[in-house]
């Protein structure tokens, strides 16, 4: 005959085990998933400040040879490689391209990341009409603003990149980089077409 238990009396101690060994299995799993990003963090960090900044190849402009006249050409960015997209994991990032100092275009590219073989984006239509005048070269400036849901207001960029481009210009590298490099660093790939 079995008694019947008094309420007030705890359970005995292997009624309590799964529960118990169950949150202590949660505990350690979040636990070593924030050791790993914060190491992540670390390393990266450390990658950054080991590696000189790098100043973007730049296609030098051939000379041209006719007097100079007005003329216009269609820039694009052909692809964009994600040096440290500015977080672990991947990062959404939000650019505005600008042509002596108007807005040109501005896109949106989701899924950023920087690791190997995941590092370069290319982004659908991203692309401007320059107008060179008098045959002069055109001030190109990229700014950059991450992504985040805690971001209410969007203020300066976090990142930002200039070059120029001459009317016989082909294509042009653009480096793009916050003050902390680990926080985001790109290079725009520009193919520039006569029109």
């Amino acid at each position: 005959m079995t008694r019947p238990q008094d309420p007030q009396q705890p359970a005995p101690w292997y009624r309590q085990l799964p529960a118990r060994a169950a949150a202590v299995v949660v505990f350690l799993v979040a636990l070593t998933t924030l050791a790993g990003n914060l190491l992540e963090l670390r390393q990266k960090q450390r990658d950054a400040e080991s590696t000189p900044a790098e100043a973007a190849p730049q296609t030098p402009a051939p000379p041209t040879p006719a007097p100079a006249q007005d003329a216009t050409a269609t820039l694009g960015v052909e692809r964009i490689v994600v040096e440290h997209d500015g977080s672990p994991g991947t990062t959404d990032w939000r650019f505005a391209v600008l042509a002596d100092g108007e807005p040109l275009f501005a896109f949106g590219q989701d899924d950023l990341d920087d690791s190997d073989g995941r590092n370069v984006a290319v982004p659908r239509d991203a692309q401007g009409v320059l107008h060179f005048r008098g045959g002069s070269e055109v001030h190109i400036e990229v700014r950059g603003w991450r992504e985040s849901r805690l971001r209410l207001v969007a203020g300066a960029p976090d990142a930002t990149g200039e070059g120029s481009v001459g009317p016989g210009t082909t294509t042009q590298a653009v480096r793009v980089a916050a003050k902390d490099p680990a926080a985001g660093t790109f290079v725009f790939h520009f193919g520039v077409e006569r029109r």
